[in-house]
C-alpha cells in the first residue's frame, strides 16, 4: 500500500461535531436526521494515557453518540483543559470538526500512517471497562479537517454494536 487510501479504506465509521449544547444538538439531530436515540457521556476524562500536541492531555469533554444507519453520530462539548475539539471552538468553530475511521489493527494503521508522514495531533487511550485507542491527524496540508483513527477492544466494539442496534428503533 502506498496511499492512506489503503490504509484507511473501509474504515469509515463516524462523523462528529463540536456543539455549545448538547441537549439542543441532540434533538436538532433526532428532529432533522432522525437519530432516535443518543447515548451521552459527561465528564470523560483524558490524562495521562492521552497526549495533546505532544503534551499530556488534561481534557475533560462531554460526548454524546448516536447513528444513522452504520454511520456514527458523535457530538462533543468541550470541557477543561486544553483539546483538539477546545481549540476549534474557542477559534469560533462549531458544526463538522473531524470524520473518524474504526480499524482492526490500530497500532499497525497507525504505524503505516507514519510511514506515509503522518503524525498524530492528539491520541491516546481510554480504558473505562472498554479500551478506546485514538488517534487524531490534521490533514490541513490537503485542503481537508481533522480524522480520526479508533481502536476499540471487544467490549467497545460490543457497546457500539448495542447503540448501532437501539438507533435501528
Amino acid at each position: 500500500m502506498t496511499s492512506a487510501s489503503g490504509v484507511l479504506s473501509g474504515a469509515f465509521f463516524q462523523v462528529a461535531y463540536v456543539v455549545p449544547d448538547l441537549g439542543e444538538a441532540e434533538a436538532w439531530f433526532a428532529s432533522v436526521m432522525g437519530v432516535p436515540y443518543f447515548e451521552r457521556m459527561e465528564g470523560v476524562e483524558l490524562g495521562d494515557t492521552c497526549r495533546h500536541r505532544g503534551q499530556v492531555a488534561d481534557a475533560v469533554l462531554d460526548l454524546s453518540l448516536g447513528y444513522i444507519g452504520d454511520t456514527q453520530v458523535e457530538l462533543i462539548r468541550p470541557g477543561r483543559g486544553a483539546s483538539l475539539q477546545k481549540e476549534f471552538y474557542a477559534g469560533g468553530g462549531r458544526g463538522l470538526h473531524h470524520l473518524g475511521f474504526a480499524v482492526d489493527d490500530f497500532a499497525a494503521t497507525t504505524a503505516r500512517l507514519g510511514e506515509l508522514g503522518m503524525q498524530p495531533i492528539a491520541e491516546g487511550r481510554l480504558d473505562t471497562g472498554m479500551v478506546v485507542e485514538f488517534a487524531y491527524y490534521d490533514c490541513e496540508s490537503a485542503g481537508a479537517s481533522v480524522i480520526e483513527v479508533l481502536g476499540f477492544d471487544d467490549a467497545a466494539r460490543s457497546f457500539m454494536d448495542e447503540l448501532r442496534k437501539k438507533g435501528r428503533g
